[in-house]
């Protein structure tokens, strides 16, 4: 039983770390590749380029929208001309 104990205390001491952590207070340094920018670059061009159907479907229907409703007599008077 002594020997279980033991052995359970000096994991225990040997798994806690005996030093503090110190935290980081230099600045943050970007080392970004151009191969990362250039990923996320095309990433957005993906994205802004799915957009674009949304876009024009919503300014169509907006366009739509703001034009309204044409009477019969105001269809039929531009038919006319």
């Amino acid at each position: 039983m002594n020997t279980k104990r033991m052995t359970t205390l000096l994991g225990a001491l040997l798994l806690t770390p005996a030093t503090q952590a110190l935290a980081e207070a230099g600045t943050r340094q970007d080392d970004s590749q151009f191969l990362v920018w250039a990923f996320l670059g095309m990433c957005a061009l993906i994205v802004i380029v799915q957009l674009m159907p949304v876009a024009v479907i919503t300014f169509g229907l907006i366009k739509g929208l703001a034009k309204g409703k044409e009477t019969p007599a105001q269809a039929q008077a531009a038919v006319d001309k």
